[in-house]
């Protein structure tokens, strides 16, 4: 059986979802108050999904040695998909997910757990990459320590959550898209399905085994690209306006506002075409989240001009 932990977040319910149609047994832990942190964040996963797809739920705090005893149960594989920087901030990384890592391993450890598959941000090209880059190594060192098979897969940017946020938020309000800085520096952007697909790929490929991955969508582009495609392939109007860095943006979070900034710190155009040529994963097009988030809003928008 499988134990899957941040089952309640989008990547996490698409990876629960992969693996039982793969029909593997999964259980996932959840927290006492993980729905009401999944409707603050306006997702659509609510643990009743999970349960009619076919997870076991296990309650509990995943901080807590009595919580990970139980569910950690018969488990052979982990699979934790923990991220709280998106909804608290960098500094998180370190204060919530290192610490919760931390108890899993040690934990999963003493289970006898066979093989255990995390995901971290890569450190490159982050104004604290030297802190994210250590808790990496640490990371790496403590499931070397551990005996487990390991995997720790490190996605690039997530499609959904930074250019629905970034480019979605404005179009859906009919305001113009704020870039911070110039906006032309290149990011590889990912889509979370793929992600939760690459999940699923390495769980038994003899490839990832013992290995740290980083996985990326098809091509690269800067936030104006993105913007330009939008217009072109939903046919809107979308104006730019541009801010210095450290100007608030009113659709930006405050706490996710410095992870926004390091769009203009560094850029990175990498080609990921062998990693998903060994793993079998068909990475998605911008062109093709385009038009299944915002095909619609063209709608939407003429309908109240």
């Amino acid at each position: 059986m499988i134990l899957v932990v941040g089952a309640t977040s989008m990547l996490g319910s698409r990876v629960v979802h992969g693996l039982l149609e793969r029909g593997h047994k999964v259980r996932v832990l959840i927290g006492r108050y993980s729905h009401l942190a999944v409707s603050n964040q306006g997702t659509a996963v609510t643990i009743q999904s999970l349960v009619s797809a076919g997870a076991k739920i296990v309650w509990g705090d995943p901080k807590t040695e009595t919580s990970l005893t139980s569910a950690l149960s018969d488990i052979d594989t982990v699979i934790t998909v923990v991220n709280t920087a998106r909804q608290w901030g960098i500094d998180a990384i370190e204060s919530v997910d290192w610490h919760g890592a931390l108890n899993l391993i040690d934990a999963a450890k003493n289970a006898g757990v066979r093989r255990f598959l995390m995901a971290t941000i890569p450190a490159d090209g982050l104004d604290n990459h030297e802190r994210t880059r250590r808790l990496n190594e640490e990371y790496e060192h403590l499931l070397v320590r551990s005996g487990m098979t390991y995997t720790i897969i490190q996605p690039t940017v997530f499609m959904e959550y930074w250019v629905g946020m970034m480019v979605g938020i404005p179009l859906m309000t009919q305001q113009a898209v704020t870039l911070i800085g110039r906006g032309d520096r290149a990011h590889n952007f990912i889509s979370e399905q793929d992600v939760a697909n690459y999940f699923v790929a390495m769980l038994d490929h003899p490839k990832a085994n013992n290995q740290t991955v980083v996985v990326g969508g098809p091509a690269s582009y800067s936030w104006t690209e993105i913007v330009h495609r939008v217009r072109e392939r939903i046919n809107v109007e979308l104006p730019i306006q541009y801010a210095m860095m450290g100007t608030p943006i009113s659709y930006i979070p405050e706490k996710v506002y410095p992870l926004a900034t390091e769009f203009e710190r560094f850029e990175n155009r990498l080609d990921f075409s062998d990693v998903s040529k060994t793993f079998g994963v068909r990475p998605t097009s911008l062109d093709d989240y385009i038009d299944q988030a915002f095909g619609h809003c063209r709608a939407v928008i003429y309908s109240t001009l």
